[in-house]
């Protein structure tokens, strides 16, 4: 099984540090739901940007339990 933190991996490009910036960008947007597509063009000019560190980081929030899917929509969830 891979680690969330990989020693030759930026830390700016781990699952857990990308996920908390996207799931921060839904929440201060206002929405409790926002567009895969606005979320994309909201971080392709961030330095850690790259097409898996963005999955992977989704990939952490789903399975902690704070992001949902309604394609083409990524749900904000509440930490129970």
């Amino acid at each position: 099984m891979s680690s969330l933190f990989l020693k030759d991996e930026a830390v700016e490009k781990a699952p857990a540090v990308v996920g908390f910036e996207v799931i921060r960008y839904i929440r201060s947007s206002g929405e409790r739901r926002i567009s895969i597509f606005d979320v994309v063009d909201r971080f392709k000019r961030e330095k850690w940007f790259t097409f898996n560190a963005l999955i992977y980081g989704l990939t952490f929030l789903y399975a902690v339990g704070l992001l949902d899917f309604e394609e083409p929509y990524l749900v904000a969830l509440d930490a129970d």
